[in-house]
């Protein structure tokens, strides 16, 4: 991706913040970078081609901002819940993303039957299965555990309890973190190998 087609995505982005993908079309983006429309679909085919493309960008973004706020932590386990808490707490803020969802519901699916969002969907379960799968070298997760499966589950478990709920939390226990503790608290003794059940978690 070279600087012109950031520079699309960038006023796409600033476009589709304010409008939502229903009411977005390829001739206001190609007027907002003042650049003709043959230029623009020489590189975006369509519409969901560069909205796709514009989601894989701010993914990985996404993805940067919230392992760079966890730190370091050696111990998988740990490292797995905070990356839970992490991600929860990340996508309650105010993003791109997060904003989208709220202002155009249309975009779930829109979103959800994206190449970008798949790849970016399998990329982070390829991340828990490996953190998954040093957890259990160093026997601190249970060595039966199919870290494929409970990676897809953390995954889809995860969405629930921020950008894809379906129902609205009790605002003072999600202030308190409570939502998100459960949430850590049954991955924790899901995971945990039974030798080290007992001992204190972070």
């Amino acid at each position: 991706m070279d600087e012109l087609d950031n520079q699309i995505l960038d006023r796409a982005k600033l476009r589709f913040d304010r409008f939502g993908f229903q009411k977005t079309t390829m001739d206001e983006i190609s007027r907002d970078c003042r650049i003709s429309k043959r230029t623009l679909y020489e590189r975006f085919q369509d519409k969901q081609h560069l909205f796709d493309s514009l989601i894989e960008r701010e993914g990985h973004k996404d993805l940067e901002n919230i392992f760079s706020r966890l730190g370091e932590v050696s111990d998988p386990l740990d490292r797995l819940l905070n990356l839970l808490r992490t991600s929860i707490v990340y996508f309650s803020e105010d993003t791109f993303l997060t904003r989208l969802l709220k202002n155009d519901t249309s975009l779930f699916s829109t979103m959800l039957n994206g190449k970008s969002t798949r790849m970016i969907t399998e990329h982070l379960i390829q991340i828990i299965g490996n953190i998954i799968a040093e957890g259990q070298r160093c026997g601190r997760i249970r060595p039966e555990v199919d870290g494929e499966i409970v990676a897809y589950i953390g995954f889809r478990l995860f969405q629930s309890f921020s950008y894809m709920r379906t129902i609205p939390f009790d605002a003072a226990k999600e202030q308190q973190g409570l939502y998100t503790e459960a949430l850590v608290d049954f991955f924790y003794h899901a995971l945990i190998n039974d030798a080290q059940r007992g001992e204190k978690r972070l």
